[in-house]
């Protein structure tokens, strides 16, 4: 009876998982070759369902296409600028390596008339894209590849994937960038095996190259009425896509001219719709590009393709390549890929700004290690085969690992030197704001001559009324912010005073931020408590000094000139309640309001070197009264005739190292 029951419900088992993998996705796997060559076509377009799903051939000229079961009966479509389409059923999956032979379709230049200029050509193609290109929002699933390859030694060393959602805006809004949602991720350092260096180089962006790169979208100045000035454009030659004759355009800089590129575009005969576009930037375009000194270029080059789906022609590849040396000498090629594979044409929301990528997210930083296994539910761009090797080694290394007691897993994050630790917990940036100060027109009678020295200064100054000063806080050397949590943490600040009025404070305290929007922008309460002190200081003038062993209060002042002013310390508490709004998940900016709650004041005799260089030049703060010094207000001993008020204003900047 076990017996029978068991032989039952293993019998149920095969039927249940035979059904469920019949109704899985099968991929289709096929290589495209030239019909007369025989040689391999690299980056055909593979299409089904009209081009609903799709990919495109690597350099081996091979694919691999995930089809879901709706799309079992549909029709494959291979297509690429000159050569005749191909068109055929999609045969039974799973099965072997499709063979698909593409015939030439060539077309001679004498066969197209073309009417006014080419120039002409390209702005019809412009004045067009409303109608040939999405008005409306689309979103595009697509696989985004950038690899790092070390060209003095040809090995790759960094390889990082990831699967993309893609929002595209209306083509009728190029300076809207749209937004893009990493989905899925992975990396792998194929060469460098310290995970601890300081020196940890990455680019910026990489997965935002489906908009940056959409020249159909962006209008480049190749294709910008501001840009035609600049560029000669010439008719190359006549090919054809979709059995339809497409004009092939060359544009480069005019005689003389600086432009920054130069390349050939793919317009469409009858529709005039952009099709594709090959381009570089000229040695000019490299050098009007900001890299911030990170990288010095040698080479950048381009390539975008797009596809037709529903009416409309959408982005199907972009492909980035830049040849230079990095801040550390190495002399590397770095290439950025990616690949529509699904188009969405229904109106979808927006993702919240959690899903959203930030453009200036370095990719390599992703913690999510290379699995061979990882991308089998998607169709991705297949690799070229010196990187399957480097892939493959890197595979029978992590399974060395885990046999020898050193178990790697997929999804394990690298380590991370104690110097890039606290890095990571860092921020800095400016900050200005409203110091109240209580001033009153006043006439200050100063005279100061040290017990034995030669020096001496007298000086008379009249002080201006005043309700409120200025501060601000520099960039490197005003706000520092260390997170110990993410919604606990230390900072310091250092304030200077600018105007009638100068001095320098500081202020080290806590703050505490609660997020309030946590599914959308952040938008952060802060709340804090710090330590506070504040000099504010009047100039009364700047005095000779021949005394070359002239000490104050332990304080060597040997310049030839000395300035001397009076000033006002306060030291005190001060709670803190304000707002902060995250930008990006690098920069946050804030508002604060402080309350100063004094504990003790003094009236001081500030005394600076003027001369020498600025980091040398030796200061002290005196208190009153002191020997040898006199000051007198409106003619009567007195403090100094300005004080602090209540509250403090503060809006700023805080930007996050890493």
């Amino acid at each position: 009876m076990m017996i029978t029951i068991r032989g039952f419900l293993s019998g149920w088992m095969v039927l249940l998982v035979g059904q469920v993998w019949a109704q899985t996705t099968q991929v289709l796997r096929g290589r495209v070759l030239d019909a007369e060559t025989h040689q391999p076509i690299p980056n055909a377009q593979v299409g089904v369902a009209n081009n609903r799903i799709g990919t495109s051939t690597n350099d081996d000229g091979r694919f691999a296409l995930s089809i879901p079961p709706a799309y079992a009966q549909e029709v494959l479509t291979v297509a690429l600028l000159g050569y005749k389409n191909h068109s055929k059923a999609l045969p039974p999956l799973p099965g072997p390596e499709l063979l698909i032979e593409l015939k030439l379709a060539p077309a001679a230049l004498g066969e197209v008339q073309v009417t006014g200029s080419v120039l002409g050509i390209v702005r019809e193609a412009v004045d067009r894209i409303p109608q040939n290109y999405p008005v409306r929002p689309t979103r595009l699933e697509g696989f985004f590849r950038e690899s790092d390859e070390e060209m003095d030694k040809g090995q790759y060393r960094y390889l990082g994937e990831a699967v993309l959602k893609v929002l595209k805006a209306p083509y009728t809004q190029p300076k809207d960038n749209g937004e893009i949602v990493i989905e899925q991720s992975r990396k792998v350092d194929l060469q460098f095996q310290n995970k601890t260096s300081l020196v940890q180089e990455g680019w910026y962006a990489g997965p935002f190259i489906p908009h940056r790169f959409d020249f159909a979208h962006n209008r480049p100045a190749f294709i910008s009425e501001n840009g035609f000035k600049n560029y000669d454009y010439k008719l190359a030659d006549l090919t054809t896509y979709n059995d339809r004759p497409v004009y092939i355009i060359e544009f480069g800089p005019k005689p003389k001219n600086n432009a920054d590129f130069q390349g050939r575009m793919y317009i469409d005969q009858q529709s005039y719709a952009f099709l594709a576009a090959e381009w570089h930037r000229t040695p000019a375009g490299i050098r009007h590009e900001v890299m911030l000194g990170s990288f010095d270029a040698e080479e950048r080059a381009y390539r975008t393709d797009y596809q037709f789906y529903a009416g409309r022609w959408h982005l199907k590849s972009v492909w980035y390549n830049t040849v230079g040396k990095t801040m550390t000498g190495v002399r590397l090629h770095h290439l950025s890929e990616f690949l529509t594979t699904a188009i969405d044409t229904a109106q979808s929301p927006a993702p919240e700004y959690i899903e959203r990528a930030q453009f200036r997210d370095v990719f390599r930083q992703n913690a999510v290690r290379y699995d061979s296994a990882f991308w089998k539910n998607y169709t991705t761009l297949l690799p070229p085969e010196q990187l399957r090797h480097a892939l493959r080694d890197q595979e029978r290394q992590q399974h060395a690992e885990q046999l020898f007691g050193t178990p790697t897993s997929p999804a394990a994050k690298p380590t991370k030197s104690p110097l890039l630790a606290v890095l990571g917990r860092l921020r800095f940036g400016p900050s200005g704001g409203l110091l109240p100060l209580t001033a009153t027109a006043a006439d200050i009678g100063l005279s100061f001559a040290p017990v034995g020295s030669s020096f001496q200064a007298q000086a008379q100054c009249r002080t201006p009324a005043s309700t409120v000063a200025l501060y601000y806080s520099g960039l490197f050397n005003g706000n520092f912010q260390f997170d110990f949590t993410k919604k606990l943490a230390a900072y310091y600040s250092i304030r200077n005073v600018k105007g009638d009025f100068r001095g320098q404070g500081l202020e080290t305290g806590l703050t505490y931020e609660h997020n309030f929007n946590p599914r959308h922008r952040p938008i952060l309460g802060r709340v804090g408590v710090a330590y506070f002190t504040q000099r504010v200081s009047y100039d009364c003038g700047t005095f000779a000094n021949a005394d070359e062993g002239l000490r104050i209060d332990g304080t060597k002042l040997n310049a030839d000139k000395i300035s001397v002013a009076v000033q006002q310390f306060t030291e005190g508490w001060m709670p803190r309640l304000g707002m902060g709004v995250e930008v990006t998940h690098f920069l946050e900016v804030v508002a604060d309001a402080g309350l100063l709650l004094p504990w003790r004041t003094r009236s001081e005799l500030h005394l600076a070197e003027e001369s020498g260089f600025f980091l040398w030049r030796n200061n002290v703060d005196l208190a009153l009264p002191a020997a040898g010094a006199t000051v007198l207000v409106n003619n009567a001993p007195a403090a100094a005739p300005w004080s602090l008020g209540r509250p403090v204003l503060t809006v700023g900047i805080l930007y996050r190292v890493r």
